[in-house]
């Protein structure tokens, strides 16, 4: 995680002038802004599924009507949809609202990230974003939204205030009070009770390209109802390259950190012996990334939340990747998409969305690679659409994106690509790409013994 002692820092938005623009305020190089410590934003007294969504955003459009009202998502197949082959581009008829390019920075600063504005800087002549209207496309079924109404009244924060307690199947907390709680309606927002998907993680570089063919499956118990089970499942096995083949991790989650750690195991190739994988967390270098994601940026942040303060520190509208159906174009070929330093703009959907922000500093005595961190988490759905990672110094180190898609049969937001920007290098790589292979499987008959390594013993190769 070092970086190089010839590379030029200045093109990097500051920590401190990032949250100052962030409060709207001026950053002064004595100090960073002031801000309530888990001061929530001022929402007067909102109600859930009246003022606010079920989810806690809020239901009205904004004053200029670049954010319209949402109304329910998207939860009906476009037009154009043929059973069996993938689905169209719901919004393929926008129009581009307009391109934030590097001379346009000073401009659009206030809806920009810190992340966005260093790679506009770093690569003015070839990376842009593309504004297109917004669309509130983000769904959940309503079971899903009747349980978090019922979370709001219930759920709470015990041991250090950390583990979840008495919060089941919805998001447990729609009115966050501070940022663990938004951060841990992340890590249980809806996606789908399980996921089974095959997908490419790419490592891009100046010296060329690297590829990995992963099978990815997942389970919530937790929003099955299943409090037995761990909350959280997940399992990736290696296909390709083919001397990697069968390699696999397995991760279990959990709801009490300090009473229950997060487990893991990992087997190396198709024959190896499973072990267990305590090191496959925090700050450990995911390999299959090429070492730019840490365990924990996994699904932009997965694992415990003992290491870090996390505060709440606005809910602001700002330009966030967003319904990237043209991403997913199935005659799209790596080539078409990743770019040297940076994806392929014309393939990215940008538009003005709300979103909590989410400031996180390291607790003394812990260690971190990336020990300051600033989380934008999606109002309409609690997925974290962007993650800024920064040195103890202030300097922003890697950048990372989610761009979602809305899956109207579930319904559920799931991202199609993370991107994670090495800012001190001319690298990325870029997560989920299943561009001409199959789509993901929603509903997939996955049990929570599926997840353990007595499985990994058993399957073999098929992981």
């Amino acid at each position: 995680m070092s970086e190089p002692t010839d590379f030029r820092l200045d093109f990097r938005p500051g920590r401190r002038e990032a949250l100052g623009l962030l409060l709207g305020v001026a950053a002064t190089a004595a100090a960073p802004p002031a801000f309530a410590q888990d001061a929530p934003p001022d929402v007067g007294v909102p109600r859930l599924g009246e003022e606010l969504t079920p989810f806690g955003a809020v239901q009205a459009g904004n004053r200029t009507r670049a954010i319209p009202r949402w109304t329910g998502g998207l939860t009906e197949a476009p037009r154009g949809y043929v059973p069996g082959r993938p689905s169209p581009d719901p919004y393929i008829e926008d129009v581009r609202w307009f391109t934030v390019g590097a001379a346009d920075v000073e401009r659009y600063k206030v809806r920009l990230t810190a992340g966005q504005q260093a790679l506009l800087a770093k690569y003015p002549e070839s990376f842009e974003l593309a504004l297109f209207p917004c669309h509130r496309s983000a769904a959940a079924p309503q079971r899903i939204y009747d349980a978090t109404l019922a979370n709001a009244d219930r759920a709470g924060l015990g041991e250090n205030g950390l583990a979840l307690r008495d919060a089941s199947v919805g998001v447990p907390f729609p009115i966050p009070a501070n940022g663990v709680q938004a951060m841990w309606n992340h890590k249980l927002r809806w996606r789908g009770g399980s996921v089974s998907r095959t997908s490419l993680t790419v490592v891009q570089s100046g010296d060329g390209r690297s590829m990995t063919k992963l099978r990815e499956e997942f389970a919530s118990p937790y929003a099955d109802g299943d409090m037995a089970a761990p909350p959280l499942l997940y399992r990736r096995t290696i296909l390709e390259p083919k001397e990697q083949a069968g390699s696999s991790l397995i991760l279990q989650g959990t709801l009490d950190p300090i009473a229950a750690r997060t487990h893991a195991w990992a087997r190396e190739g198709e024959r190896g012996r499973v072990v267990r994988a305590p090191d496959f967390a925090y700050d450990t270098p995911d390999p299959v990334t090429g070492g730019i994601c840490t365990a924990d940026m996994l699904d932009m942040f997965s694992g415990a939340l003992d290491r870090f303060d996390y505060t709440l520190v606005t809910r602001r509208e700002m330009y966030m990747p967003y319904n990237a159906y043209r991403l997913s174009n199935p005659g799209l070929t790596m080539r078409d998409i990743l770019w040297p330093g940076h994806p392929n703009p014309q393939f990215l959907r940008y538009e003005m969305h709300r979103v909590w922000v989410v400031d996180a500093r390291l607790k003394p005595n812990f260690k971190h690679a990336l020990p300051d961190r600033t989380y934008y988490l999606d109002e309409d759905s609690w997925q974290i659409l962007a993650s800024e990672h920064y040195n103890g110094k202030g300097d922003l180190l890697r950048y990372a994106e989610a761009h979602p898609v809305q899956h109207w049969q579930v319904p559920a937001l799931v991202p199609a690509v993370e991107f994670a920007f090495d800012l001190t290098a001319d690298r990325y790589t870029a997560r989920g790409l299943d561009n001409g292979l199959p789509p993901p499987v929603f509903g997939a008959p996955l049990t929570p013994q599926d997840f353990t390594p007595d499985a990994l013993v058993r399957r073999g190769r098929r992981g």
